[in-house]
């Protein structure tokens, strides 16, 4: 039998103890890896490497301050304790308010109804009670176990940390034992394998939005980009959704302090266009939602939280002599979301539109079929749904064979005469589309946590498969 020198004094060393952990053997052997000849051994059946994992969880920074002036969701209750309060005089918590106020809403605490919020019969009951949250993080302090349940919400939350430890063994086997080192000979294998190039490589995530962008281009569409920062005309009021639609509260939008507000007039008669659509319905075929439109609110500058405000900005552009027409995106954006495993406060969306006469509710269906083969998903349904601004309007859902379910990528439909007629001019049918993108980064690299795609770990950037449809 041939053995490195390394491996020989490793096993003479464990011939001696039995066994040892790894940082005590490398401390008696002066071996600065052992886990290397380790292996070696192991497979020759001389040792055998045992494994044992452990996990702890660190209060963070969050977590601390949660500690010492309570959860936000707290703090929305006692705001609420003597009766009915607008959001507004929530606000006056400052920066808590829309995180507590979200946490308070999905915890069934409260509601809202017209801009005031009320007390649950599950908030009523939570009044004066300790969160469990509140409870978990004091076991962490102390040091105690939790359960994984548990310690999965308050990490979610970002008030823990976890920290995992793995600690291994080295145990000689009887072969090991029986084995005459005199016999052994020294190995130098030429063929033993080199380490892997450390070489720099595009992004999986970003290898998946620039395949998209090539099948749309197949497919003759022409990209069409914005920016990340629009008005709120662009972002809601064109598309038809009314300034008391609560997607335009705090909690559901990022507006911006610097730009706060844009110079609207830039678009000239579609601004009177809108307000009047809005209003009474202008010469859209329709009643409008009968409040009085303020032009002010339309100014406010917003992190776009649709690719859907590109193809407004798109639509606007456009004359007839341009027509017919095929746009598509691929873009960032932003939503005040609760951060967990599925959702993140930025996310990537694939939008496109088609702009012509002919143009039908069919031809929608198969454009997107067309897509998502492209993409390998061979089933794919469509489900009726709402949005202010299509008519008809579906869902889409793929069927991921690898884990035998639908996913759900988004919304798509006709856009409404009170979208296109403002924008535009005139009226024309256009179809729209925006599914989501990072669940299908998800799907492909086998990620079931949406945040490992921002956290840059090394190992999984450097072993992603490539993108290959």
């Amino acid at each position: 039998m041939e053995l490195h020198p390394q491996a020989q004094e490793l096993l003479m060393e464990l011939k001696e103890q039995g066994e040892g952990g790894v940082q005590e053997l490398e401390e008696e052997t002066g071996i600065p890896n052992v886990m290397r000849p380790a292996q070696w051994l192991e497979e020759e059946e001389l040792v055998e490497i045992e494994e044992e994992k452990t996990v702890s969880y660190k209060i963070t920074e969050v977590g601390k301050d949660t500690l010492k002036n309570g959860l936000p969701e707290e703090k929305v209750l006692e705001k609420v304790e003597g009766g009915e309060t607008s959001v507004e005089d929530i606000q006056g918590l400052g920066e808590v308010a829309e995180l507590g106020i979200g946490k308070a809403r999905e915890k069934g605490l409260i509601e809202i109804e017209e801009g005031v919020l009320y007390l649950t019969e599950k908030g009523e009951q939570m009044l004066g009670e300790e969160h469990e949250e509140l409870e978990a993080l004091e076991r962490v302090k102390d040091g105690e176990h939790i359960e994984d349940d548990i310690a999965s919400m308050i990490r979610d939350r970002g008030l823990v940390q976890e920290e995992e430890t793995v600690s291994r063994r080295l145990i000689i086997t009887e072969k090991g034992e029986d084995l005459d080192l005199s016999e052994v000979e020294e190995e130098f294998n030429v063929e033993l394998p080199a380490k892997d190039a450390l070489v720099g490589r595009k992004h999986f995530a970003r290898e998946v939005y620039d395949y998209i962008r090539r099948v749309w281009v197949e497919m003759g569409f022409q990209e069409m980009n914005g920016s990340l920062v629009v008005p709120s005309l662009l972002n809601f009021d064109a598309l038809y959704t009314p300034q008391d639609h609560p997607a335009r509260e705090l909690h559901d939008t990022f507006f911006m302090e610097e730009p706060e507000k844009s110079d609207i007039e830039d678009y000239g008669s579609s601004v009177d266009w809108i307000r009047e659509t809005h209003e009474d319905g202008w010469e859209a075929g329709s009643d409008g939602w009968d409040y009085t439109w303020n032009a002010e609110e339309a100014r406010k500058n917003v992190l776009r939280t649709h690719t859907t405000s590109v193809s407004a900005q798109t639509l606007w552009e456009l004359s007839e002599d341009d027509l017919p027409a095929k746009f598509f995106a691929v873009g960032r954006n932003f939503r005040n979301e609760t951060v967990d495993w599925k959702h993140l406060a930025e996310f990537f969306q694939t939008e496109g539109i088609v702009v012509a006469e002919d143009a039908n509710f069919r031809n929608l269906l198969g454009y997107l079929k067309q897509f998502f083969s492209k993409l390998g998903f061979d089933k794919v349904r469509f489900r009726p749904a709402y949005y202010p601004y299509t008519e008809l309007s579906i869902e889409m859902d793929v069927y991921d064979e690898k884990r035998e379910e639908w996913i759900g990528l988004g919304g798509a439909g006709m856009f409404r005469p009170e979208v296109v007629k403002p924008l535009l001019g005139f009226e024309v049918p256009v179809l729209a589309w925006g599914p989501g993108v990072d669940r299908m980064v998800m799907r492909n690299h086998d990620i079931d946590n949406i945040r490992e795609l921002y956290r840059n770990d090394l190992e999984l950037l450097r072993d992603a498969e490539a993108w290959v449809r």
